[in-house]
């Protein structure tokens, strides 16, 4: 059985008459109670258009859509004579399904606050095309008439589209206007709503389109950069600064600060001391990349700074173990940074602690946010300006050794696994910063999620991934350079491009590293990699690493 789509009834426009008026200075013509609709282009000189105490200038190519109930005067502004078409027309609305019945319809109107819309795109020409073929008798060519009829009826109807989209942004921008100017007064939706002349629902919409957020979380955030502002740079109390960004109660605003932030408003005063000395677990390359020195970090940590990226700053960071507040404490940290959320109860007895998740974000994401809580974005904003540079330096050196056709994978050797990455960890370079292109399946993910980060694989379905270029990651233990051995007596791993060409790239310990240093030193490494002609020019330690 076939089932039959039935269509939402839509009316069809039908024009009955085109006549072209021209009036003088002296003269007025007058549209009342008419037995049809019109479409009125003006096709030569200035007016207005009068309606009870309204006035709207008319302009060469201004088009007036009246519906029959409207009452609208036109008249001339200049000694110049106003000249301009008129297409009478009868909305036609189905009546009957079955018998596929159409009537003049008397509820049909044209659903905008506005009428007048000027310099509509092509709207004159074909006007004027219409008015030439008036009085044609051949049908076919009156049929054509009234296709050019629907023509114009479109064209001014998106153009009536655009143009609300434009006003609707400008009321938009008046009302962020208002929000940064009044942020301390008492703002509800229906206040802002009433201003932007829209109703609230329709209001919101409109706004999160255009900002992405709505327009209380706006208000909310505007509020909060002010706040931030005067905590760092006054040393008024608490209920002094909710009252001047706009909250009369000092524990809601608390609430809502920490909600934003991520710390109290006490916290965030400690954190923005002159003399900061923090500790941090898992953030260190963060801070230090902000100019930052931590005087505790996680031990590891500590030691891939040192030997790793070979920081001198490093000597002077105390070693940790993991989960010893007493040892932080002796410390004396005026902050204390973590990844987990679970450690803040711990840690916030010793000093201020701001839990970061490390999924929430990706690395420029949880630099901008620390600089947000620390008042660095200054530093910030160069660093990530700087690292911008290199990245367009490398892509441009890149770009000229490589086909634009080739294919890059990353696996991750583990001791009883493969991944295969996306865009985030060693990810991050290859195909954020230098946009080379992965393999179909890691495609794939990337545009279902851009932040894609791995998908665990086994060694048959390697050939699904494979690709022109190799990049392996191994980790550092025997049983993890076992499996890499193994893997590479498979006839699977032989079939691989990237093995058949040569191409095959051991990667070093900073590929594993998520963080704004070694960033700029896989950008490096990249370079050094990709610009020679195979990976022969690998240094002696990657080949150690090969062959076990």
């Amino acid at each position: 059985m076939i089932e039959k789509n039935v269509l939402p009834p839509t009316p069809l426009f039908l024009l009955q008459d085109i006549q072209q008026v021209t009036l003088s200075s002296t003269e007025a013509w007058t549209f009342s109670g008419e037995s049809t609709h019109a479409v009125l282009i003006v096709t030569k000189g200035s007016g207005q258009m009068l309606h009870e105490s309204d006035q709207t200038s008319l302009l060469d190519g201004s088009a007036l859509v009246l519906s029959r109930e409207s009452v609208r005067q036109i008249s001339a502004v200049t000694d110049d004579p106003l000249r301009f078409l008129v297409f009478y027309f009868d909305a036609l609305q189905q009546q009957d399904q079955v018998t596929n019945a159409f009537s003049p319809s008397l509820s049909w109107h044209f659903d905008r606050s506005s009428c007048a819309f000027h310099q509509v795109d092509h709207g004159t020409e074909l006007a004027l095309t219409l008015y030439a073929h008036r009085q044609a008798s051949d049908p076919l060519e009156a049929f054509q008439n009234q296709i050019r009829f629907q023509q114009l009826l479109h064209l001014i109807w998106s153009h009536a589209e655009r143009q609300a989209t434009v006003e609707t942004a400008s009321v938009v921008d008046q009302t962020i206007s208002y929000m940064h100017t009044n942020y301390a007064e008492p703002i509800t939706l229906d206040d802002l709503a009433n201003r932007a002349g829209l109703t609230p629902r329709y209001y919101t919409e409109v706004f999160k389109k255009k900002v992405g957020k709505s327009p209380i979380e706006y208000l909310t955030s505007c509020r909060m950069e002010h706040a931030k502002t005067l905590l760092r740079e006054s040393n008024k109390r608490l209920r002094e600064v909710a009252r001047l960004v706009g909250y009369a109660d000092e524990f809601y605003f608390s609430r809502r600060f920490k909600q934003q932030v991520g710390v109290s408003p006490t916290v965030f005063v400690r954190m923005n001391q002159k003399q900061m000395a923090p500790v941090t677990f898992h953030y260190a390359e963060y801070l230090l990349a902000l100019g930052i020195r931590p005087i505790g970090a996680p031990e590891e940590q500590v030691t891939y700074l040192r030997e790793q990226l070979r920081m001198k700053e490093a000597d002077e960071i105390v070693s940790l173990p993991e989960n010893t507040p007493d040892l932080i404490k002796s410390l004396q940290p005026t902050f204390i940074l973590t990844e987990s959320t679970g450690d803040s109860a711990a840690f916030s007895k010793v000093a201020p602690t701001l839990a970061l998740p490390w999924l929430d974000h990706d690395v420029f994401g949880h630099l901008n946010i620390l600089a947000d809580v620390l008042g660095l974005k200054d530093q910030a904003h160069m660093w990530l300006k700087q690292h911008e540079q290199k990245v367009l330096k490398a892509k441009r050196s890149i770009d000229a050794h490589i086909q634009k056709k080739e294919t890059f994978l990353i696996l991750n050797v583990r001791p009883q696994s493969l991944l295969a990455y996306g865009a985030r960890n060693i990810g991050h370079v290859l195909y954020k910063s230098l946009k080379l292109t992965p393999p179909k399946m890691i495609q794939e993910e990337l545009t279902r999620n851009p932040n894609f980060w791995a998908t665990p694989i086994n060694e048959d379905q390697l050939s699904q991934y494979a690709a022109d270029w190799l990049f392996v990651h191994i980790f550092d233990d025997d049983r993890s350079r076992a499996h890499f051995l193994e893997l590479m007596k498979q006839d699977v791993w032989k079939r691989i491009p990237a093995v058949q060409k040569g191409q095959v790239v051991m990667l070093s310990p900073i590929w594993f590293s998520y963080d704004p240093l070694s960033l700029d030193i896989q950008l490096e490494e990249a370079v050094q990699i990709l610009t020679h002609a195979n990976t022969a020019t690998l240094s002696k330690e990657k080949r150690n690493i090969l062959h076990g």
